[in-house]
């Protein structure tokens, strides 16, 4: 656990971790002979350029740097690289770590198994070096040590030994922070690298919007340091983790990808607060874990095509009448959302593989690709790729070096091929307590109230309550909500009681409501999903003509009016909406039909084409269709040969808005009720209007109403109808 000890300043502390660091390489100077160093290290150094694209590496130290001590030319297991780089006043050099090529076959075994899951190393290829800076040792220090320990050759150990003074010295700042700071729970901008090693299980604290305060468990596998360009670094000074989870994609769970970035940030910084938190590191690990643990059931419950319905943001702090009002219908659907998840094979979650870019089984003065590019080399000549010499694997160490095999490529798994069948709940794969750990904190879904696709908390998702309500309440003539039930009914109960003699013809049910604005035909079907339980998606054709129409420039768009309003994007959108709503067994609403089913004409191939294709959908839907329009006479004739039910609904009498009024001032309870009398009723029921009318009368004569804490009267009424109505009462 961190400590509560009290920090130094900066300049203190840096100093503190400097003298530490100085105390580390003068003891493993101590503990590695420079007899036995003179015999198994070979140090080389950057010399003059003799191409454009590689390093010149030479036995001879350059004579104008600045070292600590003299070097002399050796040739044996260890061949220790360093670069030349100019110092901060320009006027003189210094010499720097590059990279340690292990040359001896016996020690590359024993630091195969000490750097195992690592970069894809293959014990195969006799080939090994590892790149400045040495993070790999850091991370796996421990591991080292011990494998040093255990080593009974003499000869492989002292070797060992040498190496580890080596890469010790370069990491001895490193070691100084984890021993001064780390060890108290906070860190520096500069060594975060030290606290994230690939395949740490790490914690993302939560969004500020989310309804829960849990964040997302991720493995870390490689950590992108801005340090290790300089130029990049005054740029973007920020940190790449590139991590692992679990995720559904619609067909089967798998191993998926994330990128988290970590800003900078002055001084030091408590490990506990940061977005992104070592579980070791973590306040109340145990406690996050067995949430996020139950968080992964549920997701592993929802898996598959769900009806479920959404919490609004802060809906704890919501009344009941806001919160089911906010409250949203969703469609969880990973397998046809257009953002779908790729995953790979599940097996990932628990041996991830790991990168870290500093080892590497190539040689790292192989020629590019392409060939040398000579110093004076000329942009306009053309550039003859040169073949690469591949060489022998079982070459010894003191050979020309085997080339190792490419990184092996990761092909992502088709959703589509192979896995579960949807809201198949016996298919799933069984998870583990990890892999149900990873699994992400949101699902792809659609909006059935907005209409479009989003990414959902799984917190906040939750079943939705059947409610017979709105059919009940349903304001129409004797006769015809029986009707409307008796064909939903049987269709829900015996599809293929409506079959065609062609398989996957007329299997669905489709109805026409026909009549004036504001008679209750959209309502019509909000409410028989209702009842049945079942999702709708609501699909307004002019709303897509318009957005059409909004995202031409101003000239196509005059252009446009003389032609007819439909376009091949309206085109698919049908297809996709008639298709999602087959997969979705829900109740498809498309109000003003109209709009697509006028009647043919030779004066309009277009709109022929359009017809044509909604009437061969209609042909072909298997669920239940409700279409609306007030314009039945412009409907071409084919139409009717589709439908399977039409009903007109006639203007509302009095009984039918005296039934509307009380249903919409009805609805709120308590100190919120109406006061609207019997009498008062009759006098609003007598005024011709229709549903759509009523409905909007109300909800602005309560809005009134409530801003004075009290229940709709009369007098609301009268006064909203005179505003917006132009009506005396």
């Amino acid at each position: 656990m961190p400590s509560d000890k009290p920090l130094q300043d900066d300049d203190e502390s840096y100093s503190i971790i400097e003298r530490l660091a100085d105390a580390i390489r003068i003891e493993d100077d101590l503990h590695a002979g420079t007899e036995d160093r003179q015999r198994l290290v070979q140090d080389l150094y950057e010399g003059p350029k003799k191409c454009q694209c590689c390093l010149n590496w030479v036995h001879e130290m350059p004579p104008d740097v600045e070292v600590d001590q003299d070097n002399e030319d050796c040739t044996y297991p260890l061949i220790v690289r360093r670069r030349v780089l100019a110092t901060m006043n320009g006027n003189k050099k210094r010499i720097e770590l590059h990279s340690i090529e292990i040359r001896h076959p016996q020690v590359r075994e024993v630091l195969f198994d000490v750097f195992e899951g690592y970069d894809n190393l293959v014990k195969e290829v006799k080939f090994l070096i590892f790149k400045a800076p040495f993070r790999p040792f850091f991370w796996r220090w421990d591991r080292f040590n011990a494998a040093i320990d255990k080593e009974e050759s003499e000869v492989v150990k002292t070797i060992l030994i040498q190496l580890r003074s080596l890469v010790r010295a370069d990491l001895a700042e490193a070691f100084a922070v984890k021993d001064e700071l780390v060890s108290h729970g906070i860190i520096t901008f500069k060594h975060l690298w030290t606290i994230f090693p690939p395949g740490e299980l790490v914690y993302e604290t939560p969004r500020i919007t989310r309804q829960s305060n849990l964040g997302d468990f991720f493995i870390v596998t490689e950590v992108e340091a801005p340090h290790d360009d300089p130029e990049r670094y005054q740029r973007h000074p920020r940190y790449h983790l590139f991590c692992t989870g679990t995720s559904w994609n619609g067909s089967s769970f798998g191993a998926t990808n994330d990128n988290i970035s970590l800003s900078s940030f002055k001084g030091t910084r408590k490990i506990a607060d940061m977005r992104v938190v070592p579980v070791k590191y973590l306040e109340d690990a145990a406690a996050i874990k067995a949430r996020c643990l139950e968080r992964g059931k549920r997701h592993h419950e929802l898996a598959g095509i769900t009806y479920k319905a959404y919490l609004p943001e802060k809906a704890d702090e919501m009344s009941e009448s806001e919160r089911k009002q906010h409250t949203n219908r969703i469609m969880l659907d990973s397998r046809n959302c257009p953002r779908r998840t790729f995953t790979r094979h599940l097996s990932e979650v628990n041996k991830p593989q790991l990168y870290t870019e500093l080892i590497t089984q190539a040689p790292v003065d192989a020629a590019p690709p392409g060939g040398h590019r000579p110093l004076e080399d000329n942009p306009l000549r053309p550039r003859y790729r040169q073949p690469i010499p591949v060489h022998d694997h079982d070459a010894p160490y003191d050979e020309p070096y085997a080339r190792p095999p490419p990184r092996p490529l990761v092909v992502e798994d088709d959703p589509m091929a192979t896995g579960t069948e949807d809201g198949d709940k016996n298919k799933k794969q069984v998870l583990d307590e990890l892999e149900l750990l990873l699994l992400s904190s949101y699902m792809h879904g659609y909006c059935l109230k907005e209409r479009k696709w989003d990414d959902f908390e799984v917190d906040r998702i939750i079943d939705v309550e059947k409610n017979t309500k709105p059919f009940d309440s349903l304001v129409l003539p004797d006769g015809y909500k029986d009707l409307i039930l008796s064909f939903v009914e049987n269709q829900l109960k015996d599809g293929e009681a409506f079959d065609d003699v062609i398989n996957g013809k007329g299997g669905g049910l489709v109805m026409l409501l026909a009549g004036d604005p504001g008679v209750g035909k959209t309502m019509t079907a909000e409410s028989v999903a209702e009842k049945i339980h079942a999702p709708l998606v609501k699909m307004e054709l002019s709303d897509l003509l318009k957005d059409e129409r909004d995202r031409m420039p101003e000239r196509r768009r005059r252009d446009s009016r003389s032609r007819s309003p439909v376009s091949s994007r309206d085109d698919d959108e049908l297809t996709k909406t008639f298709s999602l709503a087959a997969k979705w067994k829900a109740v498809l609403l498309i109000d003003e039909c109209d709009m697509y089913l006028e009647k043919r004409s030779d004066d309009s191939p277009e709109r022929n084409r359009l017809v044509a294709r909604f009437l061969r959908e209609l042909e072909y839907y298997p669920s239940l269709l409700f279409l609306t329009t007030n314009r039945e006479r412009v409907l071409d004739p084919a139409i009717y040969s589709r439908i399977h039910l039409t009903i007109n609904y006639p203007a509302l009498d009095l009984s039918s808005r005296l039934a509307i009024w009380k249903t919409f001032l009805g609805m709120e309870e308590g100190e919120f009720a109406s006061t609207v009398t019997d009498e008062e009723f009759d006098t609003l029921a007598s005024i011709e209007t229709n549903g759509r009318r009523i409905k909007n009368i109300t909800k602005t004569a309560r809005m009134m109403a409530k801003r004075y804490d009290r229940g709709i009267t009369f007098e609301d009424i009268r006064n909203v109808m005179r505003i917006t109505e132009g009506l005396q009462i």
